[in-house]
């Protein structure tokens, strides 16, 4: 694995090593040793699966509230997506920037998305699955999000939106929580 800081955030790309021969491929997606070396403290407790039928569908932007801020590590392991993260910690220095990249089995990249990030992606293809592994597992009390298309932060989708499901079309704008 090679880790790719994204900007100066605290973000990483992790490009993984694919051994082929003739029966096909192997890849290794978590190493705790390699991401310690890497200075990433990342303990995955809970793993989690999204299957996208459509393409141009949007998922995001979804983060998970402190006390329990969750870190994670995105992978799409069919189709191909577009992955979008944006650091709102208060303080942090890189808040409101907007990071992205492309996502799919034959990038064969992960994206390490730190505690204190949104997160969102757009399929682009159909029949996309993406896998998350889980620094904290979910709190639904603390679940939370902002809209996909707001100004303040000018994510800039690829394609045109085909699907949004109605709770991310209903999260509010980053500048009407106050706090932002």
């Amino acid at each position: 694995m090679r880790f790719v800081q994204l900007g100066r955030s605290d973000a990483r790309l992790i490009e993984l090593t694919v051994r082929s021969d003739e029966r096909g491929s192997f890849t290794r997606t978590w190493c705790a040793r390699t991401f310690t070396e890497a200075g990433i403290d990342f303990d995955p407790v809970q793993g989690n699966s999204s299957v996208t039928r459509l393409r141009g569908s949007v998922r995001g932007m979804h983060f998970q509230r402190a006390p329990q801020a969750d870190a994670k590590i995105v992978r799409c392991s069919a189709g191909l997506i577009h992955d979008v993260i944006v650091d709102i910690r208060p303080g942090s220095p890189t808040r409101g920037e907007v990071y992205a990249c492309e996502l799919g089995p034959s990038t064969a990249r992960m994206l390490y998305v730190p505690a204190g990030f949104a997160h969102g992606f757009q399929t682009l293809t159909d029949d996309v699955t993406v896998e998350y592994l889980m620094g904290t597992a979910y709190v639904e009390e603390l679940s939370d999000g902002f809209r996909h298309d707001d100004p303040s932060i000018g994510i800039k989708w690829p394609e045109t939106v085909t699907v949004l499901s109605a709770k991310d079309a209903a999260w509010p704008l980053l500048a009407e929580r106050g706090s932002w």
